[in-house]
């Protein structure tokens, strides 16, 4: 990244709406965008993966504990309480990884990012809206990123992610 693309990064993560990540901040430094949540670091680090007969990246969590040691992602996601804890994080990470992808390494192809399978315990209506915006809020398009459900949800939950501009894809792992 030049000096000026890090630059307006570095502001409009400034300007980031605080009720949509209130908490978790995030921060930037020579290896991208992380996100900090109960004293970890967050980071993202991509694997390869083929959706529709295409290969995409898809974003996983890499963690830091307090200690500076590699920490369970799983547990992590266990010390969200609530509704409003766990939402955040998921977004935080999610956004962690769609501006690591498209604006830190400039990658063009789509990004594959997973949901947390708890999250739909808390949200009932309005799939996706919040993201769509954290990622307008950056230039960045929904329609670049394939979101990554658990099976069995309701069409009308598909529907809302679809509806935002979002591509799905259900998990088999």
């Amino acid at each position: 990244m030049n000096e000026h693309d890090l630059q307006l990064l570095s502001e409009r993560v400034a300007s980031l709406p605080a009720q949509w990540v209130a908490g978790f901040p995030l921060g930037l430094d020579d290896a991208g965008v992380l996100g900090r949540f109960f004293k970890c670091e967050l980071r993202s680090h991509y694997r390869p993966v083929e959706v529709g007969g295409a290969r995409l990246a898809r974003a996983e969590l890499d963690v830091l504990g307090p200690d500076g040691e590699p920490f369970p992602a799983d547990k992590l996601f266990s010390l969200a309480s609530g509704a409003d804890g766990l939402l955040k994080l998921d977004r935080l990470c999610r956004l962690i990884h769609a501006l690591n992808h498209f604006v830190v390494q400039g990658q063009r192809t789509p990004l594959v990012l997973p949901i947390h399978v708890r999250l739909f315990d808390y949200v009932k209506t309005a799939h996706g809206s919040t993201f769509a915006r954290m990622l307008h809020h950056f230039d960045l398009q929904p329609a670049n990123v394939v979101l990554e459900l658990p099976a069995g949800l309701p069409q009308s939950t598909l529907d809302g992610y679809l509806g935002e501009g979002f591509a799905v894809r259900i998990a088999t792992e």
